[in-house]
């Protein structure tokens, strides 16, 4: 009892046990929900204009996000009541996997890849979003005030205008988050690098949503025992999205949206690859700058293998990462 009333103790239980405790329930979730998942014929349909490399995976079991969503809720269901901060991130985060569940059940009932239109997922996204924000501003102490990266106490604050560029960010991170989910193992790998980012974002700004920065990347850490190539599941939208909505949340509770360019610099280059290769190709009338977009296919038509992309992609968010927590001092 000495050693967890003493600061180190304090971290072992609120830092790294929740890490330890979501990994080993992702883990222990695999052997079970995989074969689950093989029996309800819950496959992956693969885009008929992906790569060929990818033709393959057609059949492989989707909606795999839930293997490091429920380990990360149960988790940080324990912290809660100690760290009212965490209420907001979740609420996001499953509010987007909420959206992103439905979708892939549409996928999967009518065994095609278009599931909800762009419309009625932005809806869903859009009412998930509106919670976390009446949340946050009527509830929470945390307001919308953003940190300046590199600028000592520097802060925006943006007033009335903080509301519609939250809405931008929250959408903007979502979709950088689901273009990224295109090669075995890349967005658990670039997404486990920045949840430990703002695990010690949290602690770093004294905010209480440490636990469950701790708990998603220990879930995905134990989902990627089954998700590195060649992948036994995929995350989905359920998972891809959901992500989106815990980097938007963590941000926003840590006052660091402008650090998501940062240390979420592949999501935003995968964002970018596809804006510049539709806008490219409609001026040109079909002229491409990349090969393929979002821009991890364009690197695999370049020769390079799924593995190297997971590792490149990997090893610049590790650098970017080190880059917002020297912006943040």
């Amino acid at each position: 009892m000495d050693y967890l009333s003493n600061p180190a103790g304090q971290v072992f239980m609120h830092r790294i046990l929740p890490v330890l405790l979501s990994f080993a329930f992702a883990a222990a979730m695999g052997p079970v929900v995989i074969p689950a998942l093989h029996r309800l014929h819950i496959g992956q349909t693969e885009l008929a204009e992906g790569p060929d490399s990818h033709k393959k995976k057609g059949g492989t079991p989707t909606m795999g996000g839930v293997l490091f969503l429920l380990p990360a809720l149960f988790v940080a269901l324990f912290y809660v009541r100690g760290y009212k901060e965490i209420v907001p991130v979740l609420i996001l985060t499953y509010g987007f996997g909420a959206v992103g569940f439905v979708d892939d059940y549409i996928k999967v009932v009518k065994k095609r890849n278009l599931g909800l239109t762009p419309k009625q997922k932005l809806l869903g996204q859009g009412i998930a979003a509106t919670v976390f924000l009446l949340y946050l501003i009527n509830v929470s102490e945390v307001d919308l005030s953003m940190r300046i990266p590199f600028v000592k106490g520097g802060v925006i604050d943006l007033g009335i205008l903080a509301i519609p560029a939250f809405y931008v960010i929250a959408l903007a991170t979502a979709n950088g988050t689901n273009f990224t989910d295109g090669v075995d193992g890349l967005c658990g790998s670039v997404t486990a690098v920045v949840a430990a980012f703002y695990t010690v974002c949290a602690v770093a700004n004294g905010t209480g949503a440490s636990p469950f920065a701790a708990a998603f990347t220990g879930g995905l850490l134990g989902y990627l025992l089954y998700n590195v190539y060649p992948a036994r599941v995929m995350m989905g939208d359920t998972g891809s999205l959901a992500i989106g909505g815990f980097v938007t949340g963590m941000a926003y509770v840590t006052n660091t949206p402008l650090f998501i360019p940062i240390v979420g610099f592949i999501y935003a280059i995968e964002v970018l690859s596809v804006v510049m290769q539709v806008s490219y190709f409609k001026a040109t009338k079909g002229k491409r700058i990349f090969k393929m977009a979002p821009i991890h296919h364009h690197f695999e038509l370049s020769g390079w293998s799924e593995t190297r992309v997971v590792y490149v992609f990997s090893a610049v968010t590790i650098l970017m990462s080190l880059i917002g927590y020297a912006a943040l001092r």
